[in-house]
């Protein structure tokens, strides 16, 4: 449980379900977690080991770097529409109109209501790909070669507690801060991941970029309440 915390999906989580509906947040990450949860116990040390070492860093921190200029164009749309403007949601808890959107428009046509739940598998499932929680159940399931089901269960078990709660934090960010400061936070936050997973941003800036968001973002939604 206590190696789940802090890292890259902990992060993704909180910040779709800042706008998406929580409950499909939910539903998609632990998708995405029990999809590699089983890949992981399977397969052993064998799943890291399949992927080349200098491969897989690279390849994580552009996938980031994409998303997080993909949420900024999102967040500059939105504030040139109308930054006190409140996004409405449909049935399905996916933000209406086409800024906001973690999905392009056709894909979320196709999956409707849906969009929220396929945001959060993806984006899950690549904060995921490396990252200390999967080497931790690797690790597990080596220790424990005889039960692997055991293995499974207690990590999936895991990382449903800790994901409902970074879901329920996310959707009350919303309620508190503009859609807009969120984005933006999340696009920045996306490309410092990308950065230090390429090798071009030391982990003490990496942090100084997590508090000058959250600052940034604190004071953004001060600024709009006011307002």
């Amino acid at each position: 449980m206590l190696g789940t915390f802090g890292d890259k999906g902990q992060l993704v989580v909180v910040t779709l379900a800042s706008r998406y509906d929580a409950k499909r947040v939910f539903l998609g990450a632990m998708g995405a977690f029990c999809a590699w949860s089983a890949l992981e116990v399977v397969f052993g040390q064998a799943l890291l080991s399949a992927v080349p070492p200098g491969v897989m860093g690279p390849l994580t921190g552009l996938l980031f770097v994409v998303f997080g200029v993909w949420t900024a164009k999102s967040a500059a749309d939105r504030v040139r529409v109308d930054r006190r403007t409140k996004p409405s949601r449909t049935d399905g808890g996916v933000e209406s109109g086409l800024s906001g959107r973690l999905l392009p428009d056709p894909v979320l046509a196709r999956v409707g209501a849906y969009g929220g739940v396929l945001a959060s598998f993806v984006l899950v499932g690549v904060a995921e790909f490396g990252d200390k929680t999967q080497l931790l159940t690797v690790n597990l399931a080596v220790v424990f070669p005889d039960a692997p089901l055991s293995v499974f269960v207690g990590v999936v078990a895991a990382l449903g507690l800790r994901t409902g709660v970074d879901a329920v934090v996310g959707e009350r960010v919303e309620a508190y801060l503009p859609t807009a400061a969120i984005e933006a936070g999340a696009a920045a936050v996306f490309v410092a991941f990308g950065l230090f997973a390429l090798g071009f941003l030391p982990e003490s800036g990496l942090f100084a970029v997590l508090v000058a968001v959250v600052v940034g973002v604190v004071a953004w939604g001060l600024r709009s309440r006011r307002a």
